[in-house]
């Protein structure tokens, strides 16, 4: 009975995610994709901490390096298609997370944390200073006028704010797959493992590091997915995709949602971008409402709104029970 709920759930949610444009303004449609390729970017993030408890403050190195690859493939190289920019980008986002997790994941605890902000933080400065390559603080542009091709259906262009609604909801549901079968695969039950009892793990006779050199490689391709096709939404890359305070705003997604809970980057990327969008709106003080709100979301529901319903839920179910009986 709890599947079938379940998957009617999932459906319904997909039933309207689909219809939704045929009812909302272009305004809301935008919001939404902006949602959704930040939601991509949290679940990279959830296998990181949620799924693994590696604690890193410099995730958004994989989301910019794959929006500046596709940003360089798409100016430099006009004739190659839309599609294959968007793949080179997301195994830029792989390249990456394999080389910065050979070094980092040398270091445990707070150390970790911080190596992960440093190469965040160079990369940042190389994309600032090396204006010949990246465009500096201007940052690049220049291909909103590139169409995407599909076959059997067409050429759409990168303008067409429904085309790009459809496109980050197809990436999002692929990407929601798949990272939902890597946590259920030997190496996603390893790394669970790992967070619960690393020692344990040790003592099996399992190279931890060898399982965490390959989440850092699957988390910066999903990471550098995200990154490409942002590029592709805001017609612009700069370097704050990949500044600190990108990377804080994953984190503060994650622990919105929930960062131990598979839907927690989802719900909290819904939260916090309609919560931004609708608080800048109204005051200029919106960074402090939103603190306020974190601050209390972290004192009286520290697993998120994911948690926060679970503790309802499981209220409610035991007040069934009680009056059952």
């Amino acid at each position: 009975m709890n599947r079938s709920i379940k998957a009617f759930g999932i459906l319904l949610v997909l039933i309207l995610a689909i219809l939704y444009p045929l009812a909302a303004g272009k305004f809301h449609i935008y919001l939404l994709t902006e949602i959704m390729i930040y939601s991509i970017l949290g679940l990279s993030y959830y296998l990181l901490l949620g799924h693994t408890g590696l604690l890193s403050i410099g995730h958004a190195v994989y989301f910019g390096i794959g929006g500046y690859t596709t940003a360089l493939f798409l100016q430099r190289m006009p004739n190659l298609p839309v599609s294959l920019t968007l793949l080179i980008g997301a195994f830029s986002g792989l390249l990456a997370g394999f080389l910065i997790g050979s070094m980092v994941l040398r270091l445990t605890k707070i150390y970790f944390s911080f190596a992960t902000l440093a190469f965040s933080q160079m990369v940042w400065a190389i994309a600032w200073k090396w204006r010949g390559l990246t465009g500096g603080d201007d940052g690049l542009t220049g291909w909103s006028a590139r169409e995407f091709v599909i076959p059997f259906l067409g050429r759409f262009s990168l303008t067409n704010v429904t085309f790009l609604y459809y496109l980050a909801f197809s990436i999002t549901v692929f990407t929601i797959v798949i990272c939902w079968y890597f946590t259920r695969t030997p190496l996603g039950n390893t790394l669970s493992a790992v967070k619960s009892n690393p020692n344990r793990v040790n003592f099996l006779g399992i190279n931890i590091s060898v399982a965490k050199f390959m989440l850092f490689g699957f988390t910066g391709l999903i990471a550098g997915l995200s990154g490409s096709l942002f590029i592709l939404f805001k017609k612009m890359v700069a370097p704050n995709f990949l500044d600190m305070f990108m990377s804080f705003d994953v984190v503060v997604m994650s622990v919105i949602g929930g960062y131990s809970s598979f839907l927690g980057p989802i719900i909290g990327s819904f939260v916090y971008v309609y919560m931004v969008e609708y608080l800048s709106s109204i005051t200029d003080r919106w960074q402090l409402m939103m603190g306020v709100f974190f601050m209390l979301l972290i004192l009286f529901y520290p697993k998120g709104i994911v948690g926060m319903f679970n503790r309802f839920s499981r209220k409610l179910t035991f007040l069934s029970r009680k009056n059952y009986l």
